[in-house]
Parts: C-alpha cells; sequence; structure tokens
C-alpha cells in the first residue's frame, strides 16, 4: 500500500476519474482500465507526455498529482492548418474590401481639393447653395399660405433665379454687424418680414453669428 498513489484524471470529454497506481501500472495499463481506446489517447503531466510504457511512478507521479487525459486529432495537424489557411483568405477579402472603400474616399478627397485650394470658388457655390435652399423653402412656405389668393408667377421670374453676390457699401456693413436683423429690415421692408423674425431669432438664440450670417446672405445676396 505503500507505493500506491491517487491521481486524478482530467479527460478530454469533461470527467473527472479518480484511480489508485502502483509501480506495476502502465500508462497504457491505466487508460485500458478507465476503457479508453490507447492508441487514440495519451496523457500528459506539467505538460509533458507521460511514457505509455512505464509506469506512473517512475515518471515522478506522486499523491494527489493531477494528470490529463487527451484525445489525438484525427488527420494530424492538417485540419488546423487547413482551417487557419480559410481563416486568412477570410481576413484577406475583409482586408480587400476595406481597401477598396478606402481608395473611394481617397478619390472623393481628391475631388475636393481643388474646390479647398479655389476658396472663392468654393465660397460662392456655399453661399448659392445656401441661399437658393433657404429662398426654396421660405418660398415653398408662402405658396402654401397664400394659394388661391395670389396669382401664379411665370416660370421665367427674375425673382426666382439665384442673385449673385455684390460688394456691401460701408453703411450696409455697420448696420450688419450692430444689428442684423435691423439690417434685414431696412433691406427687404415689411415684406420681409418673416425673414426678419427668422433673423432675429438666430441672433438671439444661437449668439449672433448664425443670425449674422442669416443676413448677409439675404442682404448681400
Amino acid at each position: 500500500m505503500d507505493s500506491q498513489v491517487q491521481i486524478l484524471i482530467q479527460s478530454f470529454d469533461g470527467k473527472t476519474i479518480i484511480k489508485f497506481v502502483d509501480n506495476k501500472i502502465t500508462v497504457n495499463d491505466l487508460i485500458t482500465q478507465i476503457k479508453y481506446n490507447s492508441k487514440n489517447t495519451y496523457i500528459t503531466f506539467n505538460g509533458k507526455i507521460l511514457n505509455k510504457n512505464k509506469c506512473f511512478l517512475e515518471q515522478g507521479i506522486k499523491d494527489n498529482d493531477i494528470v490529463f487525459l487527451n484525445s489525438r486529432i484525427k488527420g494530424g495537424v492538417f485540419p488546423i492548418i487547413i482551417a487557419a489557411m480559410l481563416a486568412a483568405a477570410a481576413f484577406m477579402v475583409t482586408l480587400l474590401i476595406l481597401l477598396e472603400d478606402l481608395i473611394v474616399i481617397f478619390l472623393k478627397i481628391i475631388e475636393i481639393i481643388p474646390l479647398i485650394f479655389q476658396p472663392q470658388k468654393f465660397v460662392n457655390d456655399l453661399i448659392f447653395g445656401i441661399s437658393f435652399g433657404l429662398k426654396s423653402i421660405m418660398s415653398g412656405m408662402f405658396s402654401s399660405i397664400d394659394s388661391g389668393s395670389t396669382p401664379n408667377k411665370p416660370a421665367d421670374d427674375p425673382a426666382t433665379i439665384p442673385k449673385v453676390c455684390m460688394s456691401p457699401s460701408l453703411f450696409n456693413l455697420i448696420f450688419l454687424i450692430i444689428c442684423p436683423p435691423l439690417a434685414l429690415f431696412m433691406d427687404r421692408g415689411i415684406q420681409g418680414m418673416f425673414l426678419v423674425i427668422v433673423c432675429a431669432i438666430l441672433t438671439v438664440k444661437l449668439y449672433y453669428f448664425p443670425g449674422l450670417i442669416f443676413a448677409a446672405l439675404h442682404i448681400f445676396c
């Protein structure tokens, strides 16, 4: 009994087996006793594979040591290599898709670069787009309010054609900087009261600069 030791076997299928071994039981004998195929399994201890033809005591196993029963991979390492190659191929496909998206973004940036180096053209296009959009929204609102009460404008009415920006006078600049809604009222009069109210809201509620830009777009363009 003194030569017997108790070992705990952790198997690959999640089982925990407790066995007593002595200096006569080899690793191969123990695998057979616990009803596993010795050809397809092996036992490791501290990261080392135990020799199947030797007993546990000869290989440094002590009482209450834990050993691991592992199953051999069918087909050797080829399934692992194939799985790694498939994962690498999937990664390359994803990388190529990402690279394609980056190239498209880069080409878009190249198209924008000429506008950045021509600030006058960029600002003019920006002002035209903002002013034309605001005029379209406001004309739609007024037409919905006044529908049926005013005659339709002809298609070639000059009022519908976007205006060209003009150099401001010193008088307009002074009033525009001091009070944007007042400058817009002096330019548009009673007919532009809605624009004046919108400009006042932008100036008061959004801290001056949105109202200043709004008034400038309608006074000078």
